[in-house]
């Protein structure tokens, strides 16, 4: 590892190398230090003058010299890149050191002695395990990976694969990177500006997760030549009958339905099939490579292999035809009946199970000698074994809504199935449709007929099931579940369409209430006959607990708390109703950044953070067999797979998690005095609860909204609302997830990861220091805590409540008095007083700055202690921070001011100038500046009424009147220059806090 490390550091070096040498970034860099510098010094200050905030002055100041030309916005310009790429760099070599990046061979011996540990047996004489029970092991996929396409492309794909490149020092084909190849990289990651792909749609976040998939496929290959090496030598009578699964691959990019209209069932449908499409093809270049090595292609052995082919490459040229017609837009019915036809009437070169390929592929095995030869067949079998027919396992997922609009008329089901003297009555009359359904018959024109969401889901599953791939389950996914009606009803219509074989229901538990109630919602379900049976038959129970809405609700630690007890009632739940022979699939979804369960510290950190080792040992206790699975959102996620080094590196940290034993300590303070425990826990959870129902909470998210951010992914951040300018802009439960810790980010304090800690410890100061210095579980998430204080400042969201401060403004006219800027003051000041943004924003960070003294205290009783420093933070990476934040500040006054000039225009459908100016406040400026352009259009030529075309000449001319050509080259083009700079220190703020949102 330590080669891999310093190949890592050596590609980050060159590149700051480079960009120091750089002649371009000379003010720039003097202006950064000298910023540094002041920004120290009256940091160091704040104890005598306790009422000043340094961010805000030198943003002030900032603001100032660029007023008077003493500075230019393209040295502002050249600020925000040059930091950007200093974090584009320090992000390389901290993701590095947080995978732990190994080389492939260090990786491999890794894994070698992991194997052989799941051999092992002290009791047994061999030292062994039997092989049958080896074979269950390895056979067994003890952990999934799941592909999502949450907005996190925060990156271009060129961005993207640069930094995956500099955090492995590696090729995308896997070479050392040359200097030459460094110095390429470093260009494109110094001389473009870091902003996403302009228009990310769901087709390039499915090539991206098809790109990412390919990359954890060549890792499990890697994986299973090991296992199989190890399997070799310590099994060499029976190795040969292995197919080792271990890890699954699954997706729901283009299958994920839930808040999203865009995607129909023929977008589904298509994306379904090009995986398909693309797997084949991958089983056919893998068959040519395995027959180039035969001795010969006239033996049986060749001639077997040959036929496989011969049957994969029919079942190609169907699904190319097939994933063509439904890749089509606007297709008549004509053409989906004749469509229909043909898939109906099969030739037998269809291929929608994989007996057959693995019974060639038995056969072929039993026919060579050659052990790498068996091998090579081996691995191509496990791989038909793991993926099916497609180059991953399908997750599709709706919402609980959708699923309680398509049964209501079918129970006479009136509001919702929980409402109070109704809610017996709704189980019963599903029970009592669970009694009596059939299976009922389809086709695609029943499907398309269908406008219920849910129904033509399951509809449509029933179609790929019959015509695409039967090979694999798919997992059925409902967000905002906490009734067990919601489930009871997928099983209905999983029966109703005959799929409840080879469809895994998973409820999402991710509010309060549903984190509660989860157990109980399950142990409901489990007193159900029709459910009782479905699981006993699947031989699984699925659940998905998500980090990123219940952190946005609960508060990201309190909502990890929640999520372990919900795990830990789960498996005594199973173990009382002895379940034991049912396997547990946990789908953990989370993300990249600290808002959404990404533990800062290291990778195995972060998986004992989301599924902590108390739980994995409970279910272990207990016999009951967990699997558990973990998301990679969107371009931050698939970053762990951009290289093979990286992919397998980071594969190999799954399965060192997943395969090893968990190390727990059975009297670890957290877990036996619950009294103290569960007091933290609530305290911390009512203090995020408040919060967000809390108006000021709203003022402070709302203050900017998602107006800052670039748009990182095809699924829309919903709006709040589009002309409520003023305190109240809805609640914050209408931003999603992503968008709302995005939000968090840009205003500089993580307040859902280290707010609510200083108020929680402050109950009970002793207490906690007692109870940090004895408990693993504690330590780690007050780590995660002190690192997202670390990357945090108040003085930030403080001074960026200042800009709606009427005082504020009043204060600089009267600095600049008698000056056309303080008239622009002036008239500001009254402004923004209208919105009455201030006053809310700065209650709350009274809230925030309270609570933070409290976990300053807590912090500095743990160091008094003598205990060991709770994780640290990155001083310089603070500061680079905290200089984006100035420069911005600084860019948004200039917007501001800039719109005092706009000239005065006569209403128009409802559009008045402050209306404009509203909009520009809270930095919509797209949609200001579209409007502005129509009211203020350019003059392109002098429009000419002659006597020829309209009888009698005219001398009149408006041109003087009409072109706006001032208006647009000293306001607007200014102003969109500046937003354009101001979105771009966006991302060097999520590239310095290691993820979007």
């Amino acid at each position: 590892m330590a080669k891999s490390m310093a190949l890592n550091g050596l590609a980050r070096t060159k590149l700051l190398s480079r960009l120091k040498t750089d002649g371009k970034f000379t003010v720039a860099a003097n202006l950064r230090d000298e910023l540094e510098d002041r920004l120290v010094a009256m940091r160091q200050e704040t104890v005598s003058h306790p009422l000043g905030n340094p961010v805000l002055e030198l943003a002030h100041d900032l603001s100032e010299r660029l007023a008077s030309g003493q500075i230019t916005t393209d040295s502002l310009s050249q600020l925000v890149q040059l930091v950007s790429v200093e974090a584009f760099a320090d992000r390389a070599e901290r993701v590095g050191e947080y995978v732990g990046i190994a080389e492939i061979d260090e990786n491999k011996q890794k894994l070698s002695s992991l194997f052989k540990k799941i051999a092992s047996d002290d009791k047994a004489k061999s030292g062994l395990v039997s092989f049958t029970e080896y074979q269950a092991r390895i056979e067994r996929e003890a952990f999934g990976i799941v592909i999502t396409a949450h907005p996190t492309f925060g990156l271009t794909k060129e961005h993207y694969q640069a930094l995956a490149q500099l955090i492995s020092n590696e090729t995308t084909s896997g070479g050392e990177l040359s200097s030459a190849e460094i110095d390429t990289l470093s260009d494109l990651v110094i001389d473009q500006s870091h902003e996403p792909d302009q228009t990310i749609d769901l087709l390039a976040e499915h090539a991206q997760a098809l790109k990412a998939i390919e990359s954890i496929q060549q890792a499990m290959r890697e994986i299973y030549d090991v296992a199989l090496n190890v399997a070799s030598d310590l099994y060499p009578e029976s190795w040969t009958e292995l197919s080792p699964r271990i890890l699954s691959v699954a997706s729901w990019v283009g299958y994920d339905l839930d808040g999203r209209t865009d995607i129909t069932w023929a977008t589904t449908l298509h994306t379904r099939m090009k995986v398909q499409v693309v797997q084949l093809r991958y089983y056919i270049s893998a068959l040519s490579k395995i027959m180039s090595e035969c001795e010969t292609d006239q033996d049986e052995l060749g001639t077997t292999l040959a036929l496989m082919k011969s049957r994969i490459t029919l079942a190609l040229h169907v699904a190319e035809k097939e994933t063509g017609f439904f890749g089509e837009t606007g297709t008549s019915d004509e053409a989906l009946k004749e469509v229909s036809r043909t898939i109906v009437s099969d030739d037998g070169a269809r291929l929608v199970h994989t007996v057959e390929l693995i019974e060639s592929l038995n056969r072929a095995v039993s026919l060579t000698e050659n052990d790498a030869l068996k091998r090579s067949l081996i691995i191509l079998r496990s791989e038909i074994a793991n993926y099916g027919l497609a180059s991953s396992h399908m997750h599709v997922r709706l919402n609980s809504a959708q699923l309680h609009n398509a049964i209501r008329k079918s129970i006479g089901m009136e509001g919702e199935p929980d409402d109070p003297g109704r809610r017996r009555g709704n189980f019963r009359a599903l029970s009592n449709l669970l009694d009596e359904v059939q299976p009922t018959r389809i086709n695609f024109g029943s499907l398309s007929a269908e406008h219920t969401t849910a129904k033509r889901m399951f509809m449509l599953i029933a179609q790929i099931i019959k015509y695409v791939d039967a090979s694999r389950p798919i997992r059925f996914l409902i967000a905002e579940c906490d009734t067990p009606f919601t489930i009871l009803t997928a099983l209905y219509y999983a029966k109703l369409f005959g799929i409840d074989d080879l469809l895994d229901i998973s409820p999402l538990f991710e509010t309060g209430t549903a984190l509660e109630r989860g157990s109980e919602v399950i142990a409901e379900l489990l007193d159900n006959d029709h459910y009782r049976a479905y699981v006993q038959k699947r031989g699984r129970l699925c659940i998905q607990t998500g980090f990123s809405d219940a952190g946005r609700y609960l508060g990201q630690v309190s909502a990890s708390l929640a999520i372990e007890r919900l795990h830990m009632k789960l498996a005594r739940l199973l173990a009382d109703q002895k379940l034991t022979n049912v396997e547990v699939v946990i789908f953990d979804t989370h993300g990249e950044s600290m808002g959404r369960g990404a533990h800062p510290v290291s990778f195995q950190d972060r998986l004992k953070y989301v599924s902590s080792p108390m739980t994995r040992s409970l279910f272990a206790k207990n016999s009951i067999p967990l699997k558990q699975e973990v998301s990679f959102q969107g371009g931050d996620g698939y970053l762990y797979f951009g290289t093979p080094k990286l992919a397998l590196t980071t594969v190999t940290r799954l399965l060192e998690h997943a395969l090893g034993t968990p190390e727990v300590d059975e009297n670890d303070p957290f877990y036996t005095n619950t009294d103290y425990s569960l007091d933290f826990f609530l305290t911390l959870k009512d203090f995020h609860e408040t919060t967000l129902e809390n108006k000021d909470y709203a003022a402070l998210l709302g203050s900017f909204s998602t107006n800052l951010l670039y748009q990182t992914g095809s699924r829309k951040s919903k709006r709040q609302h589009d002309k409520l300018h003023g305190v109240d802009r809805g609640h914050p439960s209408q931003i999603r997830a992503i968008p709302h810790n995005a939000i968090l980010q840009q205003l500089g304090y993580l307040a859902n990861t280290a707010g609510g800690f200083g108020t929680a410890i402050s109950r009970d100061l002793d207490a906690f220091v007692k109870l940090h210095g004895e408990s693993d579980r504690v330590r780690r998430f007050m780590d995660m805590v002190s690192y997202a204080k670390g990357l945090s400042s108040l003085n930030t969201p403080e001074a960026y409540a200042a800009l709606f401060n009427p005082r504020y403004w009043l204060a600089k006219a009267y600095a600049v008095k008698h000056t056309e800027r303080a008239r622009d003051q002036l008239r500001l000041s009254n402004l923004v007083g209208v919105t009455e943004r201030y006053d809310g924003m700065s209650r709350m960070l009274q809230t925030y700055r309270e609570d933070a003294i409290h976990l300053h205290s807590g912090l500095d009783a743990l160091t008094a202690d003598g205990q060991e420093k709770v994780f640290p933070f990155d001083t310089r990476r603070r500061i680079n921070l905290i200089i984006l934040h100035i420069v911005r500040l600084c860019l948004i006054q200039e917007i501001f001011l800039l719109s005092m000039r706009i000239p005065p225009f006569a209403n128009r459908d409802d559009l008045t100038l402050d209306d404009v100016v509203q909009d520009i406040l809270a930095m919509e400026i797209p949609a200001a500046l579209e409007e502005l352009k129509a009211t203020f259009p350019v003059h392109e030529g002098q429009t000419t009424f002659t006597a020829k075309d309209y009888g009698e000449p005219s001398d009149y001319s408006d041109v003087e009147t009409r072109d706006y050509t001032e208006e647009h080259q000293k306001i607007f083009a200014p102003i969109e220059e500046l937003y354009d700079i101001c979105r771009r220190v966006s991302v060097g703020i999520s590239n310095s806090i290691g993820a979007h949102g």
